[in-house]
């Protein structure tokens, strides 16, 4: 495991802040098209009559792909398009987006650049 930093923790420099657990997003592992497939295989596999828990998965195949679509069709970085998508609270407020991400977006949909924005 990497620390932000990028210093390799190990059994010697484990400390209880690397010990705690993440928020994790299935998105930030769905890159491309055949992990997307391996992914919704491995949904049925699991739960083959559980169609709630498969639609959930199905959803989230469709954010990834679209992801994967806007990183690709935009230049903007797919880490933080990710991001994007994770669930928020009103109380976390507003999603961090960097300029040249909501920019990049604009342009993709073809909407007029927020004035905050600029």
């Amino acid at each position: 495991m990497l620390r932000k930093d990028g210093t390799l923790v190990t059994a010697e420099n484990i400390t209880d802040e690397d010990a705690k657990l993440s928020p994790w997003n299935v998105l930030e592992l769905l890159t491309d098209d055949d992990e997307i497939k391996a992914f919704l295989e491995a949904a049925l596999e699991e739960a083959p009559s559980d169609m709630a828990f498969y639609s959930r998965c199905l959803v989230k195949a469709a954010q990834a792909r679209t992801i994967n679509q806007l990183a690709r069709e935009t230049g903007a970085d797919r880490q933080e398009l990710c991001d994007m998508f994770l669930d928020r609270s009103e109380e976390d407020g507003p999603p961090k987006v960097s300029r040249d991400a909501i920019a990049s977006l604009t342009k993709a949909f073809d909407v007029p650049l927020p004035v905050a924005a600029c």
